[in-house]
């Protein structure tokens, strides 16, 4: 955007950028872990549908994470930060990412670069909500085909069939995660709350169920 040269500004450029009011998803966890499932869904359902739109526009972000999400007071959540987003199908000749949160293929520079690399940030999302882990967590390189997420004995009180789903998002392989975060927003609307129905007595606040309850979500 050109400023007006009334005012001297004509050779000047500026961003102009929308304020979120809010908190970061990140702030959220560390007040309500482990996060209820019905509100953990309830992210991840509404991230899926905002990187619909990015994944249209044929771009990966690269950096889905709690610190790069913002939770409205109406409980509707915003992403953030697309500076190392890059477009779908290029070599990842700069690897970028956030541990934890970036795919395997985000720390090789061949590889080439889907959405896939965002549903593994979003099941890594899941698991930092419900567990209060991350998967393959304490590694300092990223994991091989044949790791597991979690050791054998691990426990974790969320669904079973949540868990599995998560646990298919944080494949190593991307060719075994779902296809696409449209695929797991189908996955997630079964379980998803409802229009209409009540708010939890445990309710986050603020509470990410609200704009399916409230019938708000283009979901």
């Amino acid at each position: 955007m050109l400023g007006n040269g009334r005012y001297g500004w004509s050779k000047r450029r500026y961003i102009v950028m929308e304020l979120v009011e809010g908190i970061t998803v990140a702030s959220w966890i560390n007040e309500h872990h482990p996060v209820p499932a019905a509100a953990a869904v309830s992210v991840v359902a509404q991230l899926c549908e905002i990187l619909k739109g990015v994944h249209a526009e044929r771009y990966v972000h690269r950096d889905v994470t709690p610190n790069n999400v913002m939770m409205q007071s109406d409980g509707r959540v915003r992403l953030l930060d697309v500076g190392i987003s890059v477009p779908v199908g290029e070599v990842n000749a700069d690897p970028r990412g956030t541990l934890g949160y970036a795919a395997p293929e985000q720390y090789d520079p061949a590889s080439v670069l889907t959405p896939q690399a965002d549903v593994f940030s979003l099941g890594a999302m899941l698991f930092a909500m419900t567990v209060s882990e991350l998967p393959y967590s304490g590694r300092e390189s990223p994991p091989e085909d044949t790791a597991s997420a979690f050791p054998e004995d691990f426990r974790a009180e969320i669904p079973g069939t949540l868990w599995s789903l998560a646990l298919a998002m944080v494949s190593v392989d991307p060719h075994e995660r779902p296809n696409g975060v449209a695929e797991v927003l189908g996955y997630l609307r079964p379980i998803l709350p409802t229009p209409g129905s009540a708010s939890s007595p445990k309710a986050t606040r603020p509470d990410p169920t609200a704009p399916y309850r409230l019938g708000l979500s283009g979901s």
